[in-house]
C-alpha cells in the first residue's frame, strides 16, 4: 500500500496544476477500486474434470475418443469460467489414489472422484450401444456440494459412432454448459432416494440332475446382470447375497417373502426381488417377485418407486442356456421395464398379449397381497368365484320362458 499512497500523493499535487475537481475525483476512486482488487488477488476461475465416459459395446478407444470431444466442446463454451484439467494429468492423479480411471459414471463415483481431484465441478457419462442404437448421458457434478446440476440424456440415437461426436456430444456439452451453476441446483433425487436392491430365493427344489448351491448362484447373477445393465436400482455387493445363501437355514431358501424383507431391513435396502424356482424331469418352472419394503419418499413418483409389487410366472424346459434366456429375460417386466429393442428374441404376437393378460393378473394380486394382505387376496377370490357361480348358474337356466300354456279346460 505505499506505492498507492504516493501515487495518491502525487496526484493530489496536480491541483497545482488546475486539473479539475471532478476528474481528480474519478482518478481517486480508479486507484481505489485497482488497490482493492490487486490486494485481494487475481479472481480464480472454477476447475473442472470431465471424467473418462463409461461405454458399453463400444471399444475403449472410442470412448476415449468421445470423452476427449467432449471435454474439448464443453472448454469452448465455457473457457471464461472453467479450468478444466489436463485429462493426462487427471488419470495420473485417479491411478495413484486407486480410484477408477474408466467406467465411473455413477454420481458417487464422481464425488469420489471429484474430491480426490480437488476440482469445483465433475462431468461423468456414458454411450451404450443396443444394435445400431446409442443412448448417450451426461452429468454435472458440483463436488463441493454433492448435488447435480444439470443432466443431458439422448436416448434411440441412430447413427455412426462420427456423427453422434459431431452433433450429439456437442449437443450435450452446450447443453450442460447452459446450466446456470451458481445460483440455480438441482439436487441429486434420483441418486438420493435410488431404490437399493437384494436378490433373494424363497423357495428352491430341484431335480437330482442340478446342483443346488450352483444353480442358485447362478439365478442371482442372470437376475443381477440384467438389473444392473437396466439402471432401474442400486445393488447389494453380491458378497452380501453368497452369505446368505450359504447359511444352512436357507440351504432350500428364505422360504417367504417376509423373510426376505427381514434380512432386506438388515441390509438397509428399499426393495427386494425373490425367486422360486421348481425342477421336474420334465420342465423348470419360476416365480419372480419384486417389492418394496420401505415408503416411498415423497418427492419420488409411485411408479418409478414401486409401492406394491410385481410378480412374473413362467416355465422353460431343463436346458441350462434356455434358463438363463427365460430368466434375464422375464427379469425386465418384473422391474416394470422393457428390454431395449434387439436384446432378447421376440414372440410371437399372441404369446406377448397372453403374457400381458397373465402378467397383469399375477402382478395384481401380489400388489393386493403386499398393500393389504393375503386376506385380501382371498376376499377378492371368493367375490369373484360367486361371481363365476352365478352367471354359470344363470347360463344354465337359460331364458324364463314365461308362463306355460297348458291344456284347455273341460266342458
Amino acid at each position: 500500500m505505499t506505492k498507492i499512497r504516493k501515487i495518491i500523493f502525487s496526484i493530489s499535487k496536480l491541483k497545482y496544476l488546475r486539473v479539475p475537481r471532478t476528474l481528480l475525483s474519478y482518478l481517486l476512486l480508479f486507484i481505489f477500486i485497482s488497490s482493492y482488487t490487486f490486494s485481494q488477488g487475481v479472481i480464480q476461475k472454477k476447475t473442472l474434470a470431465v471424467l473418462e465416459f463409461d461405454g458399453t459395446g463400444v471399444p475403449d478407444q472410442t470412448m476415449q475418443d468421445v470423452t476427449d470431444r467432449f471435454a474439448k466442446e464443453y472448454g469452448s463454451f465455457k473457457k471464461d469460467q472453467f479450468t478444466i484439467i489436463n485429462r493426462a494429468q487427471m488419470r495420473k492423479t485417479l491411478q495413484e489414489q486407486n480410484l477408477r480411471v474408466y467406467g465411473c459414471s455413477s454420481f458417487n463415483c464422481g464425488i469420489e472422484a471429484g474430491k480426490a481431484l480437488d476440482v469445483d465441478y465433475i462431468v461423468i457419462g456414458s454411450l451404450i450401444k443396443n444394435g445400431p442404437v446409442y443412448s448417450l448421458k451426461s452429468q454435472l457434478i458440483d463436488v463441493k456440494r454433492s448435488k447435480t446440476i444439470s443432466r443431458a440424456d439422448y436416448d434411440n440415437i441412430i447413427g455412426d459412432i462420427i456423427s453422434i461426436m459431431s452433433k450429439e456430444v456437442k449437443k450435450a456439452a452446450a447443453y450442460l454448459a447452459s446450466a446456470k451453476i451458481e445460483v440455480e441446483f438441482v439436487e441429486n433425487k434420483v441418486e438420493e432416494t435410488q431404490r437399493k436392491l437384494i436378490i433373494l430365493p424363497v423357495e428352491i427344489t430341484l431335480d437330482q440332475s442340478f446342483e443346488q448351491e450352483k444353480i442358485t448362484s447362478l439365478m442371482n447373477e442372470w437376475i443381477r446382470g440384467e438389473v444392473t445393465f437396466s439402471k432401474k436400482a442400486k445393488l447389494v455387493d453380491f458378497e452380501i447375497e453368497k452369505k446368505i445363501m450359504g447359511k444352512e437355514e436357507f440351504k432350500n431358501g428364505v422360504m417367504s417373502n417376509q423373510v426376505a424383507k427381514n434380512i432386506g431391513l438388515q441390509n438397509d435396502v428399499t426393495h427386494v426381488i425373490t425367486w422360486t424356482l421348481r425342477i421336474t424331469k420334465l420342465e423348470s418352472s419360476f416365480i419372480l417377485n419384486h417389492f418394496s419394503i420401505v415408503d416411498k419418499p415423497e418427492t419420488i413418483p409411485k411408479e418409478d418407486w414401486l409401492t406394491g409389487g410385481l410378480r412374473v410366472r413362467f416355465k422353460t424346459k431343463n436346458d441350462l442356456d434356455l434358463m438363463k434366456m427365460s430368466v434375464r429375460k422375464y427379469t425386465w417386466p418384473v422391474l416394470g421395464a422393457s428390454p431395449p429393442v434387439g436384446r432378447f428374441p421376440e414372440d410371437g404376437f399372441f404369446a406377448r398379449m397372453w403374457f400381458k393378460i397373465k402378467n397383469a393378473i399375477d402382478s395384481f394380486f401380489f400388489y393386493i397381497e403386499n398393500m393389504y394382505g393375503m386376506t385380501a387376496v382371498i376376499i377378492i377370490l371368493l367375490l369373484l368365484s360367486g361371481f363365476g357361480l352365478f352367471l354359470g348358474n344363470k347360463a344354465l337356466q337359460g331364458d324364463d320362458p314365461g308362463p306355460e300354456i297348458g291344456f284347455p279346460p273341460d266342458y
